[in-house]
């Protein structure tokens, strides 16, 4: 008699839900985005005919995507785009292995959906199965999702393999990527702060087990090697893709080879493990696939005499031609030397290698005369004048004597230098410090050249008439996109988007004890001041 007083109770409960989501729907119909929603008098109703289950598991889809978690909150997230109306599409959900029917208690699709977005709101929904009910919420983000979820095994260099899956809210079709990467903590001092960057090594699985898989994310590049920048440092978390994208703009393509000397990122929020990990920057690395160089081991095996090359300067050193002659001062680094990492897939140990750069640290240390005749032969005049333009533009103190690359490439019959930036979250007012960020705000900074060379001595000597086209450089830059109405656009539009996204305040969130600031008009005030100190220094 019992199991089937059972039996009608749960046939009635289901007939009350199917009811009640009937005539929810109807409600909801008159919005793109498919939801059913459940008023007080309703949501009362459906608790008090069912049994609670906090610890209810619940996967969440809509359009067919399971969407990210964050367990400790219980939060579901939909990216979405800021700009357009609501999207088109409809919610499913499963508990266990049971479908389960979801009910939202606020009827969101008649709000402003920027202003859901921007205000991080959390909307509380009611999720039903097999006769409990679970609480759980739901948050709209306008900025694209990484979610990473471990599996057990490891690549064959024993890396750590996630199943990664990006939701990129711009995409009106196939707006889910999903593949496999292998993961390994990225960085230097940053390796310190609580929130980490990673290095991502994207793959596919076969039956041999794992290889490199190229994909196009964010429209960046097509790629297997990816870096996620955890932007700690920068109580803005604007500061590194501000200077990635002017740099873009102003001299990632000066060069003769048709290719890009520079860096891009896009923003990304990143989950780990159903954990909401923060804001992060999606980037790449510089090599030569960027540089549209041949491997090392191609260059060798084809029979080259000179050999292109990328050196990335990782360490604060002072130039020295000593640095580079003679055996390698470390057995076990036969990679590294005066504060450069030499990349590539063939390391040989030997002087050669590092030859251009021995060349260039002569030509700085040299005598004036020397550094005349040589500089130009070696390094890219109007790539130098760039680099320390820009550097003065950005205040990029911590670049002036590390955190570039030095790529050699083949031209007119030898090896020529070019500098790339990097690592760009220290500037415009923010200088290294020994604090727990590694740095600090120093608006008395904003009339300080920045030392960084070659660039001083060759405008200091006015080599091959550099001051000119210094000035000239300047003047060009100045008057499209470093006027100062540009800039201060430029700036708007990064603050912008990282606060009305939701996202800055979700960074504050999970990190309360870092250093977000709302406030962002030092940042505005310094890049006005240091365009007229640069506007001065090239006269």
């Amino acid at each position: 008699m019992y199991i089937r007083e059972k039996k009608i109770l749960l046939c009635f409960s289901i007939l009350c839900l199917l009811a009640i989501g009937v005539f929810v729907q109807k409600k909801a119909e008159r919005y793109p985005i498919q939801y059913s929603y459940l008023d007080d008098s309703g949501r009362m109703k459906l608790v008090n005919k069912m049994k609670l289950n906090e610890q209810m598991e619940l996967s969440l889809s809509f359009n067919g995507e399971s969407l990210p978690f964050d367990s400790e909150k219980k939060v579901f997230y939909l990216p979405l785009s800021m700009e357009k109306e609501w999207e088109s599409g409809a919610f499913a959900a499963q508990s266990r292995s049971l479908a389960a029917q979801i009910f939202f208690l606020e009827d969101f699709g008649k709000e402003d959906k920027k202003e859901l977005i921007c205000q991080n709101h959390a909307i509380p929904f009611l999720a039903v199965s097999d006769g409990c009910c679970g609480s759980f919420f739901l948050k709209f983000t306008g900025v694209p999702v990484m979610e990473f979820k471990g599996t057990e095994q490891t690549t064959a260099e024993g890396l750590p393999v996630f199943s990664m899956a990006l939701f990129d809210y711009a995409k009106h079709s196939g707006w889910v990527k999903r593949c496999f990467a292998g993961s390994a903590l990225h960085g230097n001092t940053s390796l310190t702060y609580p929130k980490k960057s990673l290095r991502l090594k994207l793959l596919e699985q076969t039956e041999e087990g794992f290889s490199k898989h190229n994909a196009d994310l964010l429209g960046i590049r097509e790629d297997d090697d990816w870096i996620l920048n955890s932007l700690y440092a920068d109580e803005s978390r604007v500061r590194d893709k501000l200077c990635m994208d002017l740099w873009q703009e102003l001299g990632a393509n000066s060069n003769p080879f048709g290719k890009n000397f520079g860096v891009s990122g896009e923003f990304v929020e990143v989950f780990i493990n159903d954990s909401y990990q923060g804001l992060y920057l999606l980037t790449h690395p510089i090599d030569r696939k960027q540089t549209g160089m041949q491997a090392v081991s191609a260059q060798l095996a084809a029979g080259e005499t000179q050999i292109e090359r990328i050196y990335k300067k990782k360490y604060t050193a002072s130039w020295q031609e000593a640095d580079f002659v003679g055996e390698s001062p470390d057995p076990n680094s036969l990679n590294y030397r005066g504060g450069f990492y030499l990349k590539g897939d063939t390391i040989l140990g030997n002087e050669t290698e590092w030859e251009p750069l021995r060349k260039l640290a002569a030509c700085i240390e040299g005598e004036d005369d020397a550094f005349r005749a040589g500089i130009t032969k070696i390094s890219d005049r109007q790539n130098i004048i760039e680099n320390w333009l820009f550097y003065q533009a950005i205040a990029g103190f911590d670049n002036q004597a590390k955190n570039m690359y030095y790529v050699v490439r083949k031209q007119q019959g030898g090896l020529k230098g070019y500098f790339i930036p990097w690592d760009l979250n220290i500037s415009f007012g923010v200088v290294y410090a020994e604090n727990d960020y590694y740095c600090e705000e120093d608006p008395s900074t904003v009339r300080q050249k920045v030392e960084w060379e070659p660039g001083n001595r060759l405008i200091k000597l006015d080599v091959d008439h550099s001051r000119a086209l210094a000035k000239e450089t300047w003047e060009k830059w100045r008057s499209g996109v470093l006027s100062e109405e540009n800039l201060q656009k430029r700036i708007e539009g990064l603050e912008r988007f990282v606060k009305d996204s939701g996202a800055f305040a979700r960074e504050k969130e999970r990190f309360p004890e870092g250093n977000c600031r709302e406030d962002f008009s030092m940042l505005y005030d310094y890049a006005k001041k240091r365009l007229q100190f640069v506007d001065e220094l090239t006269e």
